[in-house]
Protein backbone atom coordinates (compact mmCIF):
# COMPACT_ATOMS: atom_id res chain seq x y z
CA UNK A 1 0.00 0.00 0.00
CA UNK A 2 1.55 3.49 -1.03
CA UNK A 3 1.22 6.19 1.82
CA UNK A 4 -0.23 9.51 0.66
CA UNK A 5 2.37 11.91 -0.32
CA UNK A 6 2.41 15.64 -0.69
CA UNK A 7 4.26 18.03 -2.69
CA UNK A 8 4.97 21.81 -3.38
CA UNK A 9 5.68 23.81 -6.76
CA UNK A 10 4.87 26.69 -8.09
CA UNK A 11 3.22 27.86 -11.42
CA UNK A 12 2.11 30.75 -12.56
CA UNK A 13 -1.27 31.83 -14.35
CA UNK A 14 -1.78 32.52 -17.94
CA UNK A 15 -4.80 33.33 -20.50
CA UNK A 16 -7.45 31.23 -20.05
CA UNK A 17 -7.78 30.94 -16.75
CA UNK A 18 -4.63 28.59 -16.19
CA UNK A 19 -1.92 27.81 -14.50
CA UNK A 20 1.03 26.37 -16.08
CA UNK A 21 3.61 24.29 -13.86
CA UNK A 22 5.70 21.41 -14.10
CA UNK A 23 4.13 17.95 -14.95
CA UNK A 24 6.29 16.42 -12.17
CA UNK A 25 4.59 18.79 -9.95
CA UNK A 26 1.23 16.99 -10.48
CA UNK A 27 2.24 13.41 -11.52
CA UNK A 28 0.86 10.20 -9.36
CA UNK A 29 -1.81 13.19 -8.10
CA UNK A 30 -4.96 12.56 -6.45
CA UNK A 31 -5.58 15.64 -5.18
CA UNK A 32 -4.46 19.33 -6.38
CA UNK A 33 -4.67 22.46 -4.31
CA UNK A 34 -3.05 25.97 -5.43
CA UNK A 35 -2.45 29.06 -4.02
CA UNK A 36 -2.27 32.45 -4.18
CA UNK A 37 -0.06 34.85 -3.15
CA UNK A 38 -0.57 36.33 -0.56
CA UNK A 39 -4.13 34.46 0.26
CA UNK A 40 -4.08 31.63 3.04
CA UNK A 41 -7.00 29.93 1.49
CA UNK A 42 -5.85 27.23 -1.01
CA UNK A 43 -8.47 26.30 -3.77
CA UNK A 44 -8.61 23.24 -5.48
CA UNK A 45 -7.71 22.62 -8.57
CA UNK A 46 -8.44 20.42 -12.23
CA UNK A 47 -5.88 19.21 -14.09
CA UNK A 48 -6.01 19.98 -17.69
CA UNK A 49 -3.45 18.07 -18.83
CA UNK A 50 0.08 16.83 -18.11
CA UNK A 51 2.94 16.55 -20.95
CA UNK A 52 6.02 14.12 -19.52
CA UNK A 53 7.64 14.48 -22.67
CA UNK A 54 7.87 18.07 -22.04
CA UNK A 55 7.74 18.34 -18.29
CA UNK A 56 4.33 20.88 -18.60
CA UNK A 57 0.92 20.28 -16.80
CA UNK A 58 -1.72 23.23 -17.00
CA UNK A 59 -4.57 23.48 -14.20
CA UNK A 60 -7.43 25.42 -13.65
CA UNK A 61 -9.62 26.28 -10.43
CA UNK A 62 -13.31 26.38 -10.72
CA UNK A 63 -13.75 29.21 -7.85
CA UNK A 64 -14.11 32.58 -8.77
CA UNK A 65 -12.31 34.25 -6.13
CA UNK A 66 -9.19 32.70 -7.06
CA UNK A 67 -9.19 34.73 -10.79
CA UNK A 68 -10.37 37.53 -8.99
CA UNK A 69 -7.73 40.68 -9.79
CA UNK A 70 -5.36 38.40 -11.17
CA UNK A 71 -3.16 39.39 -14.17
CA UNK A 72 -1.71 36.86 -16.10
CA UNK A 73 1.48 36.17 -17.60
CA UNK A 74 1.86 37.10 -21.31
CA UNK A 75 4.57 34.71 -23.04
CA UNK A 76 7.10 37.03 -24.81
CA UNK A 77 10.30 36.16 -27.33
CA UNK A 78 12.89 33.83 -26.00
CA UNK A 79 16.27 35.42 -23.99
CA UNK A 80 19.62 36.09 -25.89
CA UNK A 81 22.58 34.24 -24.73
CA UNK A 82 23.92 36.19 -21.77
CA UNK A 83 20.63 37.80 -20.89
CA UNK A 84 20.18 38.91 -17.55
CA UNK A 85 16.89 36.82 -16.51
CA UNK A 86 14.91 36.57 -13.28
CA UNK A 87 13.43 33.56 -11.55
CA UNK A 88 10.57 33.27 -9.32
CA UNK A 89 8.72 30.74 -7.29
CA UNK A 90 8.23 29.77 -3.78
CA UNK A 91 10.73 27.27 -2.73
CA UNK A 92 9.75 24.59 -0.21
CA UNK A 93 10.37 26.07 3.76
CA UNK A 94 8.42 29.50 3.33
CA UNK A 95 5.74 31.36 2.27
CA UNK A 96 7.72 34.13 0.92
CA UNK A 97 8.32 34.59 -3.01
CA UNK A 98 11.63 33.66 -3.88
CA UNK A 99 13.87 36.29 -6.73
CA UNK A 100 16.79 35.17 -8.17
CA UNK A 101 18.79 36.37 -10.81
CA UNK A 102 21.38 34.13 -13.75
CA UNK A 103 22.52 34.60 -17.18
CA UNK A 104 21.34 32.61 -20.01
CA UNK A 105 24.58 30.06 -20.42
CA UNK A 106 22.75 28.09 -23.43
CA UNK A 107 20.04 27.84 -25.57
CA UNK A 108 20.12 24.37 -27.75
CA UNK A 109 18.22 21.45 -28.59
CA UNK A 110 18.80 18.53 -25.52
CA UNK A 111 17.37 15.51 -24.96
CA UNK A 112 14.75 15.10 -21.77
CA UNK A 113 14.88 12.87 -19.12
CA UNK A 114 11.63 11.55 -19.21
CA UNK A 115 10.93 11.81 -22.59
CA UNK A 116 13.00 10.06 -25.84
CA UNK A 117 13.15 13.13 -27.85
CA UNK A 118 14.82 16.56 -28.01
CA UNK A 119 13.44 19.74 -26.88
CA UNK A 120 14.43 23.83 -26.98
CA UNK A 121 16.30 24.04 -23.54
CA UNK A 122 17.16 27.32 -21.87
CA UNK A 123 19.80 26.79 -19.41
CA UNK A 124 20.79 29.83 -16.87
CA UNK A 125 23.15 29.62 -14.14
CA UNK A 126 20.16 31.09 -11.49
CA UNK A 127 19.66 29.11 -8.21
CA UNK A 128 16.66 27.18 -8.44
CA UNK A 129 15.92 25.76 -5.27
CA UNK A 130 13.36 22.54 -4.68
CA UNK A 131 9.92 23.94 -5.02
CA UNK A 132 10.71 26.34 -7.14
CA UNK A 133 9.32 23.95 -10.33
CA UNK A 134 7.07 25.64 -12.40
CA UNK A 135 7.93 28.93 -11.61
CA UNK A 136 8.56 31.56 -14.37
CA UNK A 137 11.68 33.16 -15.68
CA UNK A 138 11.77 36.38 -16.76
CA UNK A 139 13.75 38.65 -19.17
CA UNK A 140 13.65 42.79 -19.09
CA UNK A 141 11.25 42.92 -21.69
Amino acid sequence: MKHQQTSTSSGFVIGGKRILTNAHSVENYSQVKVRRKGFDTKFLANVICIGRECDMALLTVDDPEFWADINPVDFGELPHLQETVTVIGYPVGGDNLSVTQGVVSRIDMQEYAHASTELLAVQIDAAINPGNSGGPVFNNE
